[in-house]
């Protein structure tokens, strides 16, 4: 089973897709493919894998609202990741994914219920899950905002502040570790991290309000 586990970069979060397979699981939905045409369907299964990784934290809200143990949305998600995959091929990119894919969440955590002779914790509309569905992509898009003023607010900094931001959060560099390579006390570069986190809070904080301004 595929797993999706987010990355903690303050400049580049992302998702880490792990699979038990060495090869992509079989779809069903394969074609031929010319040589010429390889490359352009892998760009096309990298931007599905994305969007994919995109709409977690949102799939997750979702789910939550009819199952009701943590330990069971996770299942229901990383099933609901596998449909999503193995339907890739049924997506119409002029439509929004966010719809798409918590329909198909909906049925999942639906079968998942069932399979174990319980009932879901609230019935859903079709009009509902479109509502939740829009909620989850303006949410998305407020995200990506605050991500790209992050973005411009690390690249303000010094080169040896970026350095320390990008051994701690984007290499997992323990304090300790990095206190060792900085030649410092970890308690300073604790409180260095801390002030940098703050500091790039503020920057991002005030970006979005300019943004907001009439």
């Amino acid at each position: 089973m595929w797993r999706f586990l987010g990355t903690d970069s303050p400049t580049s979060p992302g998702v880490l897709i792990i699979s038990d397979h060495n090869d992509q699981p079989s779809t069903g939905f394969e074609t031929p493919r010319s040589p010429e045409g390889i490359n352009s369907s892998r760009e096309l299964d990298e931007r599905f894998v994305s969007l994919i990784a995109r709409h977690q934290l949102p799939l997750t809200a979702f789910l939550r609202t009819i199952v009701r143990t943590a330990s069971d949305v996770d299942d229901v998600l990383q099933e609901t990741n596998l449909v999503l995959w193995r339907k890739r091929n049924e997506y119409d990119p002029d439509r929004p994914f966010a719809n798409w894919a918590c329909r198909i969440a909906h049925f999942q955590a639906l079968s998942f219920l069932q399979s174990r002779g319980r009932k879901p914790h609230i019935s859903l509309s079709e009009e509902l899950i479109e509502d939740l569905a829009n909620r989850a992509t303006q949410q998305l898009e407020q995200v990506d905002e605050r991500v790209e003023q992050l973005r411009r607010c690390v690249a303000k900094l010094p080169t040896n502040q970026r350095t320390i931001l990008q051994s701690r959060y984007q290499h997992n560099v323990s304090v300790i570790e990095l206190a060792k390579q900085l030649e410092r006390q970890p308690q300073a570069v604790a409180m260095t991290l801390y002030r940098l986190r703050k500091s790039l809070k503020e920057c991002v904080e005030r970006a979005l309000q300019v943004e907001v301004q009439p």
